[in-house]
């Protein structure tokens, strides 16, 4: 199964083509905020590199965010765009998820941090079992503060609104354990391998409906698509 798959979530963005769990190549933006106007060409150049027609592509894979407005607005129209186009299965995956997976091997309990800007942090608990990633909590918008707050011991944080907290997280749990900052941003083979596993199982989205994970989309002023009848 060939998929296509992209994250424009973060200020780095990457876009993928992997066969059933094995990558064929891959592109990860070594400057930030490129995903705007890079993506489509970006799209173009993995496949002529590889020799590969877009309508061999059996499925697109994206990440949902949360995190840049603009980026993840990008990322899902392009992808959706192709998926109704070719008439392909789409999936979309938390981008949470696949910040998780980068620092599977390394702690049993892992919290992710995603700066939200305007003094405030996307953030969502893990456990891991049998070497997956088990969501513990909701994705949930927070203050720093109460962020801060909340922080319990022996917990390895990720995600860029790390450097944000690092410091005031240490003050309070010293057993705390942080990510290095390359581990910091999703990855579209990531999101691809999540996203096999669900394809695998016979498991898809609705190209019309999904949408990215604004959690307060009022805030967004976007307001979600009905789903079709």
């Amino acid at each position: 199964m060939l998929i296509l798959s992209a994250d424009t979530s973060s200020a780095k963005f990457s876009v993928s083509i992997t066969d059933n769990l094995k990558v064929i190549d891959t592109f990860k933006a070594k400057e930030f905020n490129r995903h705007s106007s890079d993506l489509i060409p970006e799209i173009d150049k993995l496949l002529t590199k590889n020799s590969i027609n877009i309508k061999d592509i059996d499925a697109f894979c994206v990440g949902l965010g949360p995190g840049s407005f603009t980026g993840l607005r990008i990322g899902l129209t392009t992808m959706r765009g192709l998926s109704f186009a070719l008439s392909k299965p789409i999936v979309g995956i938390p981008s949470m998820d696949a910040i998780a997976i980068n620092v599977i091997e390394f702690n049993d309990k892992i919290s992710v941090i995603i700066d939200a800007k305007q003094h405030k942090l996307y953030h969502r608990d893990y456990i891991i079992k049998n070497n997956k990633i088990i969501p513990k909590t909701k994705i949930l918008l927070m203050t720093r503060e109460d962020l801060i707050k909340q922080a319990k011991p022996n917990i390895l944080f990720t995600g860029d609104g790390v450097g944000l907290i690092k410091s005031d997280i240490i003050n309070r749990q010293k057993s705390s354990k942080f990510a290095l900052p390359d581990l910091w941003y999703p990855e579209s083979d990531i999101i691809a391998m999540l996203g096999f596993e669900r394809l695998n199982k016979r498991k898809k989205d609705n190209v019309f409906t999904l949408n990215p994970l604004y959690i307060y989309p009022k805030e967004c002023q976007i307001k979600k698509h009905k789903p079709r009848k």
